[in-house]
């Protein structure tokens, strides 16, 4: 494994505030088999700047590639990197969190041992549980994953599709699934990058959970999505009072799940359709969610189905 490299793809905006203790703690990682590719979306506030001054002083560990665009979403500016990529090994990092000492070597060793066990040819994912912390990182809680109470006993596809439970910035991944999910149909009718390629992993390859925390995840209130506590009454609540929100939330979910019958159609058979072609009619049926209720790892997403898809 010694000549294995992995590439972070760090997509920045607006990021002066948070962006130095991000790339000082990839700086210190204990793997060193890793190189570092930034790229900006039209900062304003210096982040361009940081940026810069980290190239010039470690010129043979981070780059930063310019796209000649806007972006305005970091789905596209992440589809673009990864693209743009042709390492055997991706990271996605947001902006603002602190990686863990061990995170590129934990990340790494997992993605290595399912490619010896399933291939290299498979499309793999890996993803790890990360700790929510406010902006000063006072941990929140000490897992995400049970902070949001999400499944990860196993991964089936349609399960994901419903739910998403993959954090871009907790994951990595292969080079056959970069390049399987690169073929997507229309990016703009999928949610966020990290939602489209556990999708894509679950179905055509591996999904691989590290139990274990392996960074810091800073909530300050200008996250693009960010941790919620979904066990509180006042999330519940919440969502009661948000009808009208659940309902474009489910319907961005069936345009998801629609690109992906098109982008996939081919590898796709009578089972995948089964479950496929009522969940992208704009009413799913009570019918639909009795047969498929074990995809749904909650009653509170089944009943939101019901109501308003």
């Amino acid at each position: 494994m010694n000549d294995v490299k992995i590439e972070i793809l760090l997509a920045s905006f607006q990021g002066a505030r948070f962006i130095r203790e991000q790339i000082d703690s990839i700086l210190h990682q204990q793997d060193t088999r890793w190189h570092l590719t930034v790229s900006d979306d039209g900062s304003t506030d210096g982040t361009t700047d940081i940026l810069d001054a980290y190239v010039q002083q470690y010129p043979h560990r981070i780059s930063r590639v310019r796209s000649g665009q806007r972006f305005g979403h970091p789905r596209d500016h992440f589809f673009w990197l990864i693209q743009q990529c042709d390492a055997p090994y991706m990271m996605t990092c947001d902006q603002d969190d602190v990686w863990h000492p061990d995170k590129v070597g934990k990340t790494l060793e997992a993605l290595c041992e399912a490619e010896k066990r399933h291939g290299q040819q498979t499309p793999i994912l890996v993803f790890a549980d990360q700790t929510p912390t406010d902006d000063q990182l006072t941990p929140l809680a000490p897992s995400l994953v049970r902070y949001q109470n999400q499944y990860v006993e196993s991964f089936d596809y349609r399960s994901l599709l419903i739910q998403n439970v993959v954090t871009g910035c907790a994951m990595g991944f292969n080079r056959a699934l970069a390049d399987l999910a690169s073929r997507c149909a229309d990016s703009r009718q999928v949610i966020m990058h990290d939602w489209w390629m556990a999708v894509v992993a679950a179905r055509f390859g591996q999904v691989v959970y590290i139990d274990q925390p392996l960074s810091d995840y800073r909530q300050h209130g200008d996250n693009s999505v960010g941790a919620q506590n979904v066990r509180s009454l006042a999330h519940k609540l919440g969502k009661l009072g948000k009808l009208a929100q659940l309902r474009a939330a489910t319907a961005a979910r069936k345009a998801q799940a629609g690109v992906f019958c098109t982008t996939y159609k081919e590898q796709l058979n009578d089972k995948d359709m089964a479950f496929l072609t009522p969940f992208t009619r704009r009413r799913s049926g009570v019918l639909f969610c009795i047969r498929y209720r074990a995809c749904f790892h909650g009653w509170s997403r089944m009943l939101t189905m019901v109501v308003v898809g």
